[in-house]
């Protein structure tokens, strides 16, 4: 009898246990190897984030001033197209990129630039487009922005639109603002202004737009921007 009892009150327990099992965990994401490997690539592409704060305040020595910033990207963007030749074209050094890094590129990015290339390409656009400070927070912008929102997407995107995720435009959304609201309170940018560059940017990214995030977000966003600054 004890042990008839013992087994029912198990069972009890068993039943009442079980629907927890079936909770999903909103952690399990972060153990997929494909948002891992996301994860490594926007890791690379947050360390560009040392552009637009290079813009912002010149910490280094060098570059200073437009034209030196604009020689920087000039080089940075021819050195990043000739290893894209090279990695396209060479198969010894294709193999040789593709030993460390191939999981980390695009299958359509296998035989086209990269986006690290097409961000260094938007940088070089946004100083000679923009005044320092919108160019600064346009690549804040993108270098967050896109970062964010396809690690977001990636992981737990559940609502689709133009094949992206509304969790992604949200992360994205909010991080722009974030640097924005930096952006503002510790230069003279004003914060409606980096607000309405936030929500372009945002918006830029999940739209379907035929161009390169890099340079979409950095130039609609900038140029936005740019509109609205006083004169």
């Amino acid at each position: 009898m004890a042990r008839a009892v013992a087994r029912a009150r198990c069972a009890t327990v068993a039943r009442v246990s079980e629907p927890s099992r079936t909770q999903p965990d909103p952690l399990a994401p972060l153990r997929s190897p494909s948002l891992l490997t996301e994860a490594r690539r926007k890791a690379i592409h947050l360390a560009f984030l040392v552009l637009p704060l290079e813009l912002l305040f010149e910490v280094l020595p060098w570059p200073r001033g437009r034209n030196q910033f604009r020689l920087l990207f000039l080089i940075l963007v021819v050195a990043a197209i000739v290893t894209d030749l090279l990695r396209i074209h060479e198969h010894r050094f294709r193999e040789f990129v593709r030993r460390f890094f191939g999981q980390m590129i695009r299958e359509h990015e296998a035989f086209s630039l990269l986006g690290s290339t097409y961000l260094l390409l938007a940088a070089l656009l946004a100083i000679e487009i923009f005044p320092r400070p919108v160019a600064a927070t346009a690549l804040g912008f993108t270098v967050l922005g896109d970062a964010f929102a396809a690690i977001v997407g990636k992981g737990w995107g559940r609502a689709r639109i133009f094949g992206k995720s509304l969790e992604g435009f949200a992360a994205c959304l909010a991080v722009c603002l974030a640097w924005g609201a930096f952006v503002s309170a510790t230069s003279a940018m004003p914060l409606s202004v980096v607000i309405v560059g936030a929500v372009v940017a945002s918006s830029v990214e999940l739209l379907p737009i035929p161009l390169d995030d890099n340079l979409g977000i950095t130039l609609f966003s900038g140029y936005a921007m740019k509109l609205m600054m006083p004169l």
